[in-house]
């Protein structure tokens, strides 16, 4: 399967947040919004921890199946929050299921359903950069839904990124579970389209 063939689907977004193609231009305007943030709240190194995430993040995108960003572009710089999702397309082993990759979230991640309806696997990790990105940590929020029709073998992974500042107060630690909080509503919101 494909990204071409993924089933469509639907995300509520709040006002001024768009999807975008997951190529080199929306990157290029992820960084600068995200740029005009931090240089109005006086945070340059935030920016730079940003820029460093949203380069290796490109990288990855570009060796992983991810098709899609979500990302504010219709708001005043002073709103832009600092956070970004990105989503993709993943498959089972040798054309398995995902069943034991799930199990091992479960075990070795602390995964658990977003809701009651138990189709959305979610987790999350708080992280560091390593090499070029040392100094550099983030927020990282993942969430696995099953494609219909695949068995169980492909899926969704949605996956948000919250940079954080290396040193964190207890004002960050509450922004940052905010943004957190905000990431599960808008996956929260996430369906399957019915098909036509």
């Amino acid at each position: 399967m494909t990204p071409e063939d993924v089933p469509p689907y639907r995300l509520l977004l709040p006002t001024g947040w768009v999807e975008r193609p997951a190529d080199r231009e929306s990157i290029r305007l992820l960084m600068e919004r995200t740029s005009e943030v931090f240089r109005s709240q006086h945070r340059p190194d935030l920016d730079s921890q940003m820029r460093s995430i949203l380069e290796q993040a490109y990288r990855k995108m570009q060796q992983g199946r991810v098709f899609a960003l979500y990302l504010q572009e219709d708001v005043a710089a002073e709103d832009v929050l600092p956070m970004s999702i990105t989503a993709a397309l993943i498959s089972g082993q040798l054309g398995g299921t995902l069943d034991r990759q799930v199990a091992a979230l479960f075990r070795d991640r602390a995964a658990d359903f977003l809701g009651e309806d138990r189709q959305i696997v979610r987790w999350q990790a708080d992280t560091a950069g390593e090499g070029e990105f040392a100094g550099s940590t983030a927020r990282v929020v993942n969430y696995l839904i099953p494609v219909p029709g695949t068995g169980r073998r492909t899926a969704l992974a949605f996956t948000t990124t919250i940079p954080a500042p290396a040193t964190r107060d207890d004002e960050d630690d509450e922004f940052i579970e905010q943004l957190t909080m905000l990431s599960d509503t808008l996956l929260s919101t996430f369906a399957w389209e019915a098909a036509a």
